[in-house]
């Protein structure tokens, strides 16, 4: 049993490189079709409703976020771990991100609506309580699986490189706030 629940939160002792990216890139291909319907985008670890959206937008967003995060993990890596393989840190990272298709296809019945909710009407409390109640479990829904990414992001970043303890964590937490912070401002200098 024990084994089954480690397929949940680290599934990366069990595949890794090529073949966990070659799953990885099927599972993130899907989710952002499935994201594309649902007017969701995907970044390194954001997940957005946005209004308007295009192909080009949604797959550009999905695989910019994660170069970036590949990158600045395998850099990060070189620098501070022993025997660190790229493909490890391509594939564990790539596979990491498979709970973002539950959140797209959680999200499909509800996200064009929430993408035209008009914030001028939502802030002059226009909505009923009924209309905001899915908006509200998918919120929660949507915390506990960007956690679940996180938790996922952290154990194939752990498992790639060999590093333990503080020492890992500290390095995961910088690599993932430099990978959000340079796919922010590379998403602004594209779309501006």
């Amino acid at each position: 049993m024990k084994n089954k629940w480690k397929w949940v939160y680290n599934p990366f002792e069990f595949v890794a490189g090529w073949k966990a990216f070659g799953i990885g890139i099927v599972i993130l291909i899907i989710t952002t079709i499935v994201g594309y319907f649902g007017n969701m985008v995907f970044s390194v670890i954001q997940a957005k409703i946005v209004p308007t959206i295009t192909w080009s937008t949604t797959f550009s967003l999905q695989f910019l976020g994660l170069a970036v995060t590949v990158i600045v993990m395998y850099a990060t890596a070189l620098l501070f771990a022993k025997h660190v393989r790229f493909q490890d840190i391509l594939g564990t990272i790539t596979l990491a991100k498979y709970p973002f298709l539950l959140m797209a296809l959680l999200n499909l019945p509800i996200g064009k609506t929430m993408a035209s909710i008009d914030i001028i009407k939502f802030l002059n409390r226009e909505y009923t309580f009924s209309d905001l109640v899915p908006l509200f479990v998918f919120s929660i829904i949507a915390i506990i699986l960007l956690v679940w990414v996180v938790t996922l992001l952290f154990n194939a970043f752990r498992v790639s490189t060999n590093l333990k303890g503080v020492k890992c964590a500290g390095l995961f937490t910088a690599a993932l706030v430099i990978s959000e912070v340079v796919t922010i401002v590379l998403v602004f200098i594209i779309y501006r």
